[in-house]
């Protein structure tokens, strides 16, 4: 078994990490899946080292996600987001639907 950490970008809210949770359990060879908003990655448990393209194309399917492998751990710093960030997605509508 092994377990690798990716950094998801394009998750904006809880729908989009149940989008790509979903997604990510539905490769074939994925045992567990753990996805976070903050900071926005998932650490996937695999049966064998999967191929980053069947991952990619299963989050990408699911929306605009991509993911990007980490490497090292490294402590996560939160970051400013820009102000027109918070008028788009303070709209009721979720950004994922």
């Amino acid at each position: 078994m092994q377990v690798k950490m990716f950094e998801v970008k394009g998750m904006h809210c809880e729908g989009c990490v149940q989008n790509v949770r979903k997604a990510l359990q539905a490769v074939p060879g994925v045992i567990d899946v753990q996805v976070s908003l903050t900071p926005a990655q998932a650490i996937i448990s695999m049966e064998d080292d999967l191929l980053f393209s069947r991952l990619q194309e299963a989050v990408s399917q699911s929306g605009h996600y991509t993911l990007l492998e980490i490497k090292e751990q490294t402590e996560a710093k939160p970051v400013e987001k820009p102000s027109f960030f918070k008028k788009w997605f303070s709209h009721k509508k979720s950004c994922c639907q």
